[in-house]
């Protein structure tokens, strides 16, 4: 029931509000780009990209102007303005123009081409700059970043553009700033040898405090390089940022940059002439524009972009040019803080890239009328659903309770659900989502449909697989809604037996085995007292889940440096965790594998005394695991998300909670072949994992590719006979509307404990 009414969400003429509606006027300013930026900023960096009608060359140009003759973009000029930084070229002058001509083109490099660029280009400083396997080297020594090869070889050998610039200047500060960069050299898993050999760069979250450290730490290497100071770097304050930051996860950098601030650890930097270190320096507070996306990247292509706000509120990738007075700029703003004049101007160049940025009101028509809407909804089942202050309670069918919280949650979507116990509320939420965030809708329609959806659960769960799994393994903790039409007698009726709540009675189970649960015994709560217990519970509790059993979307809601549950977090221990042999129970019970384990046993007191042979451990992954994890996914219907770490990463998927490391390289390749047979496709990386999408049916003949795929490994490994493996994988037809019941395993859990 809702208390009093304010003026957005029933009556104007009241001047305070509720906190439903403060809460979702937040999240709404949230979700814009930077909603606190002056109004002056955005009249001024729309005036200097040339006003509504403009082309895209005559924006970039524009803003060059605007950037030239300034500190920005004077640190990366040479002495001399006429001088050429590039003393001698491997090419000779036709084979130049060819080669430029094919970089333009995009037509491939040859291996004569690849040769030269080894050789390298002699600058004006006696610096040798080469390119080998698609790193840039400098002085014989390698460049670990990435970096767009193409749009530094065009500037390189253009000899007008090129004159009076220190381009190993501006090559070492780009690559820092779209990327992180370890200085242990410690491999991402994204940055495995197959995207180095196809180019496959992606974006990263970044932000301004990481370019600062990045940019600065690149050019002061290179300073003490070109000048062969005696010094080791660890007595220099870049190499000490730099190396208090490598490492950290996303989470972690900000938290960093954050307590730099407030610990005034900013005000000891040196003097730098890097233009971007003094307004560090200078940053008394956090100006907190987490909601800006980090503007750099580099595409699929290779080509370095802006990311900017297009007329209709989406997103968009502004190719950059390669011009050096734009690219020095570029990087002063992106390396300077949000708190800044510069970075203020980037900020407004990305929302006024297309057009003038307007900044309506939130609270306006629309979001009033959807704020009325939902009170209406709570005032229409006043003795379902309970507010208390920025949070919802919301009883089901059967009597199970749903916590709506107020907050930002999978897929971008303005709502995150729990499920609420006796005494404590999980702390996984249940994803109900589709996967898809309107914007156009407001939030208020949105929480609306959210709370009918819960409050008719049973009906919602026929379409949402974790909302029925939540169903399955949790009994109702309150009574039944009036009139709901559904008994949960009926409901958990499994023909002429109860129905037994998979993880409830394991918890408590004796020897003699899973007893079977009689709904009449469960003790169920009285409305007021879940409700008040329910009020006075802290957002995060302090209980012990397995992780993220009920969510498809692995949107975990620990608080973990990055925000998610890593596997390694709860098996660090000598004895796995109690739900580890919940899990094994239930396999157990559900398989009767009593008769299986004497044959293992037979098995293994068969083989004691015998030397374990490599192949074998290989075996066992080909003739047991990979044909779970091919019929896992062959069962996932389109739209389904799988998750694909690196070498001693974790692959798991969203329909069910079946789970592996990944023990090599080769075996990545292979999952990764796996995926593409079936129908994944590669859609983005959730921090250093890999996330593939189903979008398509099985390719024509699955089971032959699937044996030229295993095929090398009869020499490799000593498999007999390949067609004894392939059996043991089964037929695969067109993906399920919806993901099956599947037995217990599927839902192993097969992580390597290290």
């Amino acid at each position: 029931m809702i208390g009093e009414a304010c003026g957005i969400c029933q009556d104007e003429n009241i001047d305070t509000n509720c906190s439903i509606c403060i809460r979702c006027v937040e999240l709404t300013e949230e979700s814009k780009w930077a909603p606190s930026l002056p109004l002056e900023v955005h009249q001024r960096m729309a005036d200097v990209l040339g006003g509504p009608v403009r082309s895209l060359r005559k924006r970039w140009k524009n803003l060059e102007r605007f950037m030239a003759h300034t500190p920005d973009v004077d640190w990366a000029r040479l002495d001399d303005p006429e001088m050429d930084p590039v003393r001698m070229s491997p090419f000779p002058e036709e084979e130049e123009k060819i080669f430029i001509e094919k970089l333009e083109n995009r037509s491939g490099i040859s291996g004569y081409e690849k040769e030269r660029l080894e050789e390298g280009f002699v600058m004006s400083d006696g610096t040798l700059l080469s390119f080998i396997d698609g790193r840039m080297w400098v002085d014989r020594r390698p460049h670990e970043a990435r970096i767009p090869t193409e749009q530094y070889l065009l500037l390189l050998m253009n000899s007008e553009q090129r004159k009076g610039w220190d381009l190993i200047k501006l090559f070492l500060a780009i690559s820092g700033l779209y990327q992180t960069i370890d200085l242990q050299g410690r491999p991402q898993r994204y940055m495995h040898r197959f995207h180095r050999l196809f180019g496959h760069m992606e974006r990263e979250l970044l932000s301004p405090f990481d370019a600062f450290v990045q940019s600065s730490f690149l050019l002061d290497q290179n300073e003490r390089r070109k000048k062969k100071s005696i010094f080791r770097e660890e007595e220099t304050w870049t190499y000490e940022l730099m190396s208090r930051l490598s490492g950290r996860r996303p989470r972690q950098r900000i938290k960093f940059a954050r307590r730099f601030i407030r610990n005034n650890e900013n005000r000891t930097l040196p003097p730098s002439k890097w233009p971007w270190v003094q307004r560090w320096a200078e940053v008394s507070k956090n100006a907190d524009h987490s909601n800006v996306s980090y503007p750099f990247m580099v595409s699929t292509k290779g080509v370095l972009s802006l990311r900017t706000l297009s007329k209709n509120g989406s997103v968009r990738r502004a190719p950059i040019p390669f011009h050096p007075g734009l690219l020095a700029g570029l990087i002063s703003w992106g390396s300077s803080p949000h708190a800044s004049k510069q970075g203020e101007w980037l900020i407004a160049t990305q929302m006024n890239w297309s057009s003038a940025y307007e900044n309506a009101e939130t609270a306006d028509i629309p979001f009033r009328r959807s704020m009325q809407f939902l009170r209406g909804v709570l005032e229409q089942f006043p003795n379902d659903t309970w507010v208390h202050r920025d949070r919802l309670l919301v009883r089901g069918m059967l009597g199970h309770f749903y916590e709506i919280r107020i907050s930002r949650g999978a897929h971008n979507a303005p709502f995150k659900i729990h499920g609420v116990g006796k005494k404590t509320t999980q702390r996984h939420s249940i994803c109900i989502h589709t996967g898809k965030y309107h914007r156009d809708i407001p939030i208020g329609d949105t929480i609306a449909i959210v709370v009918l959806s819960l409050l008719s659960d049973v009906t919602t769960a026929k379409r949402v697989n974790s909302l029925q799994m939540h169903l399955m393994t949790q009994p109702p903790i309150g009574f039944p809604q009036n009139n709901a039409g559904v008994d949960p007698r009926t409901f958990y009726k499994a023909g002429e037996e109860g129905y037994r709540f998979p993880l409830h009675p394991l918890i408590l189970r004796e020897h003699g085995g899973p007893k079977q649960i009689n709904l009449d015994s469960l003790e169920l709560i009285a409305d007021e007292a879940i409700v008040k217990d329910w009020r006075i519970r802290p957002l995060r509790d302090a209980s012990y889940d397995p992780p993220g059993h009920l969510n498809p979307a692995f949107d975990f809601e620990l608080d973990f440096d990055d925000g998610r549950i890593q596997e390694g977090d709860f098996y660090r221990e000598a004895n796995p965790p109690h739900f580890q042999r919940i899990r094994d129970h239930v396999i157990e019970y559900r398989n009767n594998l009593l008769d299986y384990q004497d044959i293992i046993v037979r098995q293994e007191d068969a083989n004691e005394g015998q030397e374990a042979r490599p192949q074998d451990d290989q075996f066992h992954r080909w003739y047991r695991t990979m044909p779970l994890v091919w019929e896992a996914l062959s069962l996932q219907p389109i739209g389904h998300q799988v998750e694909l770490g690196g070498v001693r990463g974790l692959f798991r998927m969203q329909g069910c909670r079946l789970r592996l490391t990944i023990r090599s390289a080769q075996e990545e390749d292979a999952l990764r072949r796996i995926l593409e047979i079936l129908g994944y496709r590669h859609a983005r990386y959730r921090q250093l994992n890999q996330v593939y999408i189903r979008r398509d049916f099985p390719i024509a003949d699955p089971r032959q590719a699937l044996r030229e795929l295993m095929q090398p490994m009869t020499e490799e490994f000593g498999f007999a006979n390949i067609e004894d493996y392939i059996l043991r994988f089964i037929e695969v037809g067109r993906p399920p509307d919806r993901m099956p019941e599947v037995d217990a395993r599927l839902h192993a859990n097969m992580v390597d404990f290290y």
